[in-house]
This record gives C-alpha cells, structure tokens and sequence, in this order.
C-alpha cells in the first residue's frame, strides 16, 4: 500500500509518460507484456488509452497482484488485462508471444538483470516493441537531491527505500552495457529528466499516421512530457 502511494503521486508525470510512450511505440493492437507489474498502474494506464491490446501483466508479490488487480477492476479495465504471478529471469511464456514488452523501475531489483533482458528479447516478437525504464544512479550529491527535492512529501520509509532503489539501480554506462549485451538492432539507451533511463525500441508495426496521448491535465502535461520517449 505504500509502494502504491508513492505510485499514485508520480501517476500523471512519470507514468502517464511511460505509457504514452508504450503506445505511440507499440502496434495499434495485439499482446502487451508488462514485466514488475506492482500494483499495475503502467497496465492499466496501457490498456485504458488503447483499444485492441490485451495486456499480460506479471509480478512475484502476492500482495502487489491483488492491489493490482482491485486498482484495475476500479479503473474498469479488468477485462483487458491479465495478472500473473512470475518470475521475470524465467517468463511462463512462449518465444515470440508478445507485440510489445514493456517494463518500469524493475530492473534495480534484480541481482542480475541480464536474465531478465535475455528473457525479454525470447518473448517479444521479432518487429515487437521494447521499452525498458528504471532509475539511474548518479554522483552522491544528485542521488541525495533526488531523494530530498523529488522525494520531498515521502515519509521516512519511503525516503529509505527510495535511496536504495537509487543506489541498486544502473550507472549510465552500465546501461549502455547493458543495451549493448543484448545485441539488438535498432535499441537505444535513452535518458528522461534527471531519475530515469531506457532501453527502447520502437516496432515497425506502430501508429504512424497519429499519436495517441494520454489524459492527463495541461500542467501535469507539461512534467510528464520529460517522461516521453517520441519513435
């Protein structure tokens, strides 16, 4: 309930823009894979600005699963996403099953993210769409601004918690690294203000007649847009 609050504050800046940017990167409809799910919020913002698409989310927390699936069935998006108990270093899932796979501040929980990056690139198909964000460590004197200016209305624990999803997560470099290990045409290493960094990939097969944007009010607009990746 608390990761879900911290979730429900950034909801209209850092997810609203994570989402936009799956669709407008993602084929019009098909299979979705959301990799970390939580408590759902990027599945269920996914599948409210889309039509056609099915979304496969999975998590191994019991508990973010069943808040997940309560936000989903109050967001009236039930019907169009599936929750999953799963582990992202062994997807319960065919090769080549998914348009897009898409996934969010997971992979600084992860010992070793190249399992679940393998894994990602068995699953998705082979002109699917692939968007991969998480935090990005810095210097000590930006993560501590991070932390006391974004996290400024966290309580003590989810400022703790905070600082060490900061510190678990990956350094520039080791994105690159990371992207590069996945030997991938057309994947690129992209930054989003000053929090966040993605491996991306737009399909082939997206949107290229319009762009899709999420509901969102103007000044909230406005901070999520540092948030969105444009194909």
């Amino acid at each position: 309930m608390a990761y879900d609050l911290v979730v429900s504050r950034y909801l209209n800046v850092v997810h609203a823009g994570f989402a936009e940017t799956v669709i407008n990167f993602s084929p019009p409809e098909g299979k979705f894979l959301d990799i970390g799910t939580g408590t759902g919020w990027d599945a269920i913002l996914v599948a409210k600005n889309t039509s056609n698409v099915q979304v496969a989310a999975i998590d191994l927390s019991d508990e973010m699963l069943k808040l997940a699936s309560r936000n989903a069935s109050r967001e009236g998006v039930s019907n169009k996403i599936n929750f999953i108990k799963g582990d992202a270093k062994g997807l319960p899932f065919d090769d080549r099953t998914f348009d897009a796979v898409f996934c969010q501040n997971m992979l600084h929980h992860l010992p070793e993210p190249g399992k679940m990056l393998s894994e990602i690139k068995r699953v998705v198909k082979i002109d699917g769409a692939i968007i991969i964000r998480d935090l990005v460590r810095h210097s000590s004197f930006m993560n501590a601004v991070c932390v006391n200016i974004l996290g400024i209305n966290y309580n003590k624990m989810m400022k703790v918690e905070y600082r060490k999803s900061i510190l678990a997560a990956l350094s520039s470099q080791e994105w690159v690294d990371l992207k590069n290990k996945m030997n991938i045409s057309d994947l690129k290493f992209t930054k989003q203000f000053l929090t966040h960094g993605s491996i991306e990939r737009p399909s082939e097969r997206r949107r290229k007649d319009i762009y899709i944007k999420v509901v969102n009010p103007f000044y909230r607009r406005i901070l999520a847009s540092f948030y969105i990746s444009k194909p």
